[in-house]
């Protein structure tokens, strides 16, 4: 490159900050994480600096900065929320949960339809099940059949209903099938379960006191 060529070149105008991203765009558009907190320190040292210097003849402006500086530490240290995965369902409304809810507990001992379910809270079927999941860490026929399961406990406790009246007072096609799923569930049978909670110790008979 000739002479003249280089002082042409050194003469020309620095293109403006606006114009870089087109120049040079790896650089311009490159991700800066620690830009944000970079800004907190620069905010904060800002904010205790004015407190320091209004510390002797204005109390009420320090105590304002100190304020701000601690709402932003505040901000600064409260925990993220846990990242949602894409797709993944977000948990039912409380309204939503509530509904659902109320359905099973009225009907036990009848038949429980997912689509009944998904219908109350105005969802379709499978992002209902999703999202019912989501919010009770239990797909709905595990927590439709651990509820009858509960009932059924409530039941055999508190009243002396046989084990067939309990299966279907619970919602269990029979006996059978009631005696199979508490098994696998609680993992003893119904009998044994009531039985060991039945029997309550005898209480300790203490010889009483010699008479004077």
């Amino acid at each position: 490159m000739t002479t003249s060529a280089l002082v042409a070149a050194s003469s020309r105008p620095t293109p403006p900050p606006s114009m870089l991203g087109l120049i040079e765009p790896s650089r311009s558009f490159a991700p800066r994480p620690a830009a944000a907190a970079d800004a907190t320190i620069v905010v904060l040292g800002r904010l205790l600096a004015e407190a320091f210097e209004a510390l002797d003849h204005d109390r009420d402006g320090a105590r304002r900065s100190l304020s701000r500086a601690v709402a932003l530490l505040d901000v600064r240290q409260s925990p993220a929320e846990p990242r949602r995965e894409a797709g993944d369902p977000t948990p039912l409304a409380p309204w939503q949960a509530k509904k659902a809810l109320a359905h099973i507990d009225d009907h036990l001992a009848s038949t429980i339809r997912i689509g009944d379910l998904a219908g109350l809270a105005r969802l379709s079927k499978s992002y209902f099940s999703r999202a019912f999941k989501t919010t009770f860490g239990r797909s709905p026929q595990r927590f439709i059949v651990d509820r009858r399961v509960e009932r059924a406990q409530q039941v055999m406790l508190t009243s002396d209903e046989p084990l067939c009246g309990v299966a279907l007072t619970c919602g269990f096609s029979d006996q059978a099938h009631f005696s199979r799923v508490f098994r696998r569930t609680v993992g003893a049978s119904p009998n044994q379960w009531r039985r060991a909670r039945r029997i309550a110790p005898r209480p300790i008979a203490y010889p009483r006191p010699l008479e004077a």
